[in-house]
């Protein structure tokens, strides 16, 4: 049952998520340009959470070869990361409805949505590069854009 709980608020945030702006930034416009992970905690000093900080932070340009965007939720308030260009990073509050849905059960959890959207992963422990990058990397957009960028050199 906690389970479900915990999968039906993950489904309410990606979906509260995909139809808002967070300070202009609406997640439908990277449909089709990038790749998103969302990394969502209620505590900022979790060992977890700066666990996965730095497993992406220290990955810049493979995240940006990849065309991922991160958001970060802190509590009540997010950070959007664009590896590739900086000046498009931006912060600010959450608004009443998220809030509610990020007092959930999860203290931390990493989301992957693909290029059309839709949901490639969600886990509660950290997503090293490594596997992230497997899982980019098998998917078939990622391997056509790893064929044609082959093809340019």
């Amino acid at each position: 049952m906690k389970n479900n709980r915990q999968i039906l608020n993950i489904l309410l945030l990606i979906s509260f998520l995909l139809s808002m702006n967070l300070q202009a930034q609406d997640l439908k416009k990277h449909r089709w340009e990038h790749r998103i992970v969302i990394i969502k905690t209620t505590d900022v000093h979790s060992k977890t959470y700066q666990e996965q900080r730095k497993e992406f932070n220290t990955a810049l340009q493979e995240l940006a070869e990849r065309r991922l965007v991160m958001y970060t939720i802190e509590g009540e308030t997010f950070s959007f990361i664009n590896p590739k260009n900086t000046e498009q990073n931006t912060s600010g509050e959450l608004t009443g409805k998220l809030k509610s849905i990020l007092n959930a059960d999860t203290t931390f959890e990493v989301i992957l949505l693909g290029l059309d959207g839709g949901i490639k992963l969600q886990q509660t422990q950290v997503l090293t590069r490594k596997e992230l990058f497997r899982i980019i990397d098998s998917m078939p957009m990622r391997r056509n854009e790893m064929r044609r960028k082959k093809g340019e050199k």
